[in-house]
């Protein structure tokens, strides 16, 4: 099967730091890529090149075969690739339910006139939006929290919210940017599950994660990140047992018992 996702020799520099130094990667299908090194390996950057927020200074990304390098952000969410960010960023003073309808409005062709109007096609497109939405919330684990503030929601629920936004704009691949940061294992264990289920769905996941519970259980594939370079890339077994990884990143005293 075709990758989704196939990246080629992606770097980014910044003055004389070299962020993200010629890195490759592919994608496909229910399959999860993860992507781990220590901070400041450039993860976050190759994300912001993947997203359109950087434009790479060498190197191409192809999304289903098309050429996507530099493409703007907002185009990239609409041709299919979404993401959520290390540091949840929600619309705090918004409902749960209100903020996975802006994800779907992302896609909807309707114009201002209508909006503004409050036309039967704009009332029947919210109905439709609202149901989605619901069921989107479900998905996720947050059945009954889609009239509370989304600010009001403890931070592992703000998490999943983040997912079910992300998910409402009909992705093909989606980025997580360290989804199981700052949860206890119980919430761990939650998302775990959740990410497996997106898996069995079809999507293609790319995941960045420092637990390393979460990484050994659930990738497919890992890509290892060293100051920017690409030092590994395996199955989870080969990755634990990597020498190179586990010097540059596990620890030496990391590699039993993860």
């Amino acid at each position: 099967m075709k990758p989704v996702m196939e990246v080629s020799g992606i770097s980014k520099s910044f003055g004389g730091l070299k962020a993200v130094q010629s890195v490759d990667l592919s994608a496909s299908a229910g399959k999860i890529l993860s992507i781990i090194g220590p901070n400041g390996a450039g993860k976050t950057t190759l994300f912001n090149c993947l997203t359109g927020i950087y434009r790479p200074d060498t190197g191409s990304i192809f999304l289903e075969g098309r050429e996507i390098t530099g493409t703007q952000p907002h185009e990239v969410c609409r041709l299919g690739i979404a993401r959520t960010f290390q540091n949840i960023r929600l619309f705090g003073e918004m409902t749960a339910l209100e903020n996975v309808m802006v994800g779907h409005f992302h896609h909807d062709e309707i114009s201002l006139w209508h909006i503004l109007s409050h036309s039967p096609a704009h009332r029947i497109l919210c109905g439709r939006n609202k149901e989605a939405a619901s069921a989107l919330l479900a998905r996720v684990g947050l059945e009954g929290a889609g009239d509370l503030p989304a600010q009001s929601l403890a931070y592992g629920l703000q998490k999943r919210l983040e997912i079910a936004r992300a998910l409402a704009t009909q992705p093909k691949i989606l980025l997580l940017d360290e989804p199981g940061a700052g949860m206890n294992p119980q919430e761990l264990g939650g998302l775990i599950d959740l990410i497996g289920r997106l898996k069995k769905d079809g999507l293609a996941i790319v995941l960045i994660e420092h637990h390393m519970q979460v990484v050994m259980e659930i990738s497919d594939d890992i890509l290892v990140l060293d100051h920017g370079e690409q030092i590994a890339r395996g199955i989870p077994r080969d990755i634990r047992n990597n020498p190179r990884v586990i010097e540059a990143y596990l620890g030496k005293s990391s590699s039993a018992g993860q």
